[in-house]
């Protein structure tokens, strides 16, 4: 069941949220502007159904969105180094929208548009497709196609396809930015959810969060190792180089190894939830919200350090900067095709 409510205008424009039900009363909301992810609502081992993902109490904060809350990224997800980048031997100059940096698609980035929504419940009642016409701008090569589907099926699986077409070689690289805490308790944190990230590598950054090119063996560093499921806090946020750099706490890119079903798992033991992760992405940026500049009141409290995580799957960091740059080009003749799923479940 999808249903369709009027919520906000932004800049004039109405905002809808679109919530897609299940029999099992899971609930998936979407905004038609960024579409953002603003709702999650999942039963706990007690029957409480909760919001799983961090939402702004203010409804009107979303339309400038500080940190991206449950928005699609893009065109490019994450950093550009210094905003500029070579295709086919000609330099482009993009927005500088943090410090010398390019970030997640500048400033009129894919999280601030308005969005075509189809919803199609005689045919799907369990997808919601967006679509976007981009133009060239901003310094981006290229006209773009994109069409993001949401899809909640009977089996609380959330998955999202993103497919793009060009008009000419550019660059892509798309991500979704929701902050889970599936306890959903006021004002708790996600140091004691339990992760694990089939990952053998994890990509070091300085001081600016780029990537240095270098890579730490998650095996050979406990605070980065992941391979088993233990608490994310367990080792701390402020006892690694690594963590120092980004405030505390995670913000790097995991790249999955691909040797087991699932991807990634994350659990909270109070709710007794259980999320599943698989993507075709190569990476998966952890972010525990280390860079919290302002308390902005939450639906459940306010946001503090480490509130929520997001789990960002997408090509590399700054992948047009390394050692694979085709990995976050498409042409005409290679269209973006990605897709990432997370089912939900209980554990008693």
């Amino acid at each position: 069941m999808i249903r369709k409510q009027k919520i906000a205008e932004f800049s004039k424009e109405p905002v809808y949220q679109y919530t897609l039900a299940n029999k099992n009363g899971m609930e998936l909301s979407i905004l038609n502007y960024g579409g953002i992810v603003h709702k999650l609502l999942f039963q706990d081992k007690t029957g409480k159904k909760e919001n799983r993902i961090l939402s702004y109490k203010d409804i009107g904060l979303y339309e400038e969105n500080p940190m991206f809350f449950g928005a699609i990224i893009g065109r490019v997800a994450g950093r550009i180094k210094n905003g500029t980048f070579v295709l086919a031997g000609k330099e482009y100059q993009v927005e500088k929208n943090e410090g010398n940096q390019h970030l997640h698609g500048g400033s009129d980035g894919f999280h601030h548009r308005f969005w075509l929504v189809e919803a199609a419940q005689e045919l799907t009642p369990d997808r919601l497709v967006l679509r976007l016409q981009d133009k060239s701008q901003d310094g981006y090569p290229g006209d773009l196609q994109v069409c993001v589907t949401y899809t909640l099926s009977e089996e609380n699986v959330w998955s999202i396809h993103y497919q793009v077409e060009t008009n000419q070689p550019t660059l892509c690289n798309m991500t979704n930015h929701t902050y889970f805490n599936l306890s959903g308790m006021k004002n708790s944190d996600i140091l004691q959810h339990h992760l694990q990230i089939q990952a053998d590598q994890v990509a070091c950054v300085d001081e600016k969060t780029l990537p240095t090119g270098s890579y730490l063996e998650t095996k050979s560093d406990a605070v980065f190792d992941f391979t088993r499921p233990r608490a994310i806090g367990r080792y701390g946020m402020h006892g690694h180089k690594q963590q120092e750099l980004v405030q505390g706490g995670y913000d790097h890119a995991f790249l999955l190894n691909k040797k087991q079903q699932d991807d990634l798992i994350l659990f909270e033991k109070t709710s007794g939830i259980k999320v599943r992760m698989k993507t075709t992405e190569e990476a998966v940026v952890l972010y525990t919200c280390n860079k919290v500049t302002q308390a902005y009141p939450l639906e459940y409290g306010i946001l503090k350090p480490y509130a929520g995580l997001t789990l960002e799957t997408q090509a590399m960091p700054d992948r047009i900067h390394s050692d694979r740059p085709e990995m976050v080009v498409i042409t005409k003749d290679k269209p973006y095709d990605s897709s990432t799923s997370y089912a939900f479940s209980i554990e008693k």
